[in-house]
């Protein structure tokens, strides 16, 4: 009977998943070929979910989503805390590089950092959770920036061409955007050479729609990172796609 139980559940769970990602709704065939399950099997779990609320047969025979399903987005909302989805996945990162670790987001032209994890080394970086700088200005900032639309990304670089900045050989015009966005993709992540003793390198998360939902980077002095920047490169970018995974309820083996 629980097995039962569960495969039910797990049934209608995707035909709300099914009837949410089609425009216009889904008629019962198109449900049951979607969902693996006969035409009767498919037909009882919709009528449940009708009698529940989730779900509504409209005059073409098509079933649609209700509003009833925005109380589950008003929890998503409430309840939705990205540095503490990401934060097992940012531990085991700094645990198997052995290096600084921080999560970084957008806000407008800037990023900000999260949250950061340190290794237990006698040098670590200062802490950097609350700090923003311009987009282009980091490598966290660079891999969300070069995510965005080209329109987008021009316009962000104009209005922070006078923002100033720590390190001057950061900033990014036009032409040297070209040039570093075709960098980050063929290495798969961003890697900001500066004059410091410091090297930074950072990948994306995107959310379900492409877009940047956080980035990913590795800190620590050159001297025990220059040598592995393409190992960390790799590792940020598991460690981005795993929170991403986990930040959309994606399961495994789902594109």
């Amino acid at each position: 009977m629980d097995e039962s139980r569960h495969r039910a559940l797990a049934r209608g769970l995707r035909i709300l998943e099914a009837v949410a990602s089609a425009r216009r709704g889904l008629t019962i065939t198109e449900l049951a070929s979607l969902n693996g399950t006969d035409m009767s099997v498919t037909s009882r779990l919709v009528s449940t979910l009708i009698d529940l609320g989730f779900l509504a047969r409209v005059d073409n025979r098509r079933i649609v989503l209700t509003g009833r399903v925005l109380n589950l987005a008003k929890g998503f909302h409430q309840q939705y805390n990205l540095s503490e989805i990401a934060r097992p996945y940012l531990s085991d990162l700094r645990d198997r590089v052995q290096e600084t670790v921080i999560l970084t987001i957008r806000q407008g032209n800037f990023s900000i950092s999260i949250d950061q994890f340190d290794p237990e080394h006698p040098f670590r970086m200062v802490p950097h959770t609350g700090n923003a700088a311009p987009l282009y200005a980091t490598a966290a900032g660079r891999a969300i920036l070069f995510a965005l639309p080209v329109v987008e990304q021009h316009r962000i670089i104009d209005e922070l061409r006078d923002e100033p900045v720590e390190h001057p050989e950061v900033r990014l015009d036009r032409r040297g955007w070209t040039r570093e966005i075709e960098r980050a993709q063929s290495r798969g992540f961003v890697w900001i050479p500066r004059s410091d003793d410091v090297e930074r390198l950072a990948a994306l998360a995107l959310d379900r729609n492409g877009a940047p939902l956080a980035a990913v980077s590795v800190y620590g002095p050159k001297y025990r990172i220059q040598d592995r920047i393409n190992e960390l490169g790799r590792e940020a970018r598991q460690t981005a796609a795993q929170i991403a995974q986990a930040a959309f309820g994606v399961r495994p083996g789902e594109a």
